[in-house]
């Protein structure tokens, strides 16, 4: 049976058409009602939250689904893009006053995407003290080429191979990937330079001793 809104009426053909009203029929929304109150709380709370939680799990899978960016390729090993090159000799240290320490340039450019840290720089030969300037350890920052001081000091001349052909220099990287070392052989001028001197350093000390001994005598 359909039910007549107020306000609302059929009219009767009479001595012409007349327009006849639609009326609305409330049969559906009574039948919902009827559903909805015979339905328990917990029922009608979780019939009201269904939709949200499959809105929210419609978003999740088509995040999930999503195509990927590829992932960055990884950062090389820290030397692998390290170059290191020998610019020159600096003369003798005038701030040792025994003569021997002697002052070396070299560069170390940093060809990676990633930042690259000179941790350390050691030499092989006993006989042989190094320390640097600036002092280490020194962040090199991608494309970027630093300068560095070695300043060698003659400790132990006995222990300083005056006929090694391939003298180097061992430099300890560290890059976000790992840490590691490497020799660097810095060519003939660096072996040139660094034998010349070693040569004039431990000279120098050797009459440092004879005055010393010489002075105690007489005294």
């Amino acid at each position: 049976m359909t039910t007549l809104r107020r306000g609302q009426q059929a009219r009767m053909a009479g001595s012409g058409p007349e327009p006849v009203e639609i009326l609305e029929s409330r049969g559906a929304e009574r039948r919902f009602g009827s559903w909805w109150r015979r339905q328990g709380a917990r029922r009608r709370l979780a019939l009201t939250l269904a939709p949200a939680a499959l809105l929210v799990l419609g978003f999740l899978v088509a995040d999930l689904t999503r195509p990927q960016p590829p992932a960055p390729a990884p950062t090389a090993w820290p030397a692998e893009h390290a170059a290191v090159t020998y610019d020159g000799y600096d003369g003798m240290s005038a701030d040792d006053p025994s003569g021997r320490t002697a002052g070396f340039l070299v560069s170390v450019r940093n060809q990676d995407a990633a930042t690259l840290t000179v941790v350390q720089v050691t030499v092989a030969y006993r006989g042989l003290t190094l320390r640097t300037a600036p002092r280490l350890p020194l962040a090199v920052q991608p494309g970027q080429t630093v300068h560095i001081q070695l300043i060698a000091t003659a400790t132990d001349c006995s222990r300083i191979p005056m006929d090694d052909e391939l003298p180097f220099i061992d430099v300890t990287f560290r890059n976000i990937r790992a840490i590691g070392q490497e020799s660097e052989i810095l060519g003939d001028r660096y072996t040139s330079d660094l034998h010349r001197a070693m040569t004039v350093a431990c000279r120098r000390g050797r009459s440092l001793k004879s005055s010393s001994a010489d002075n105690s005598s007489i005294t």
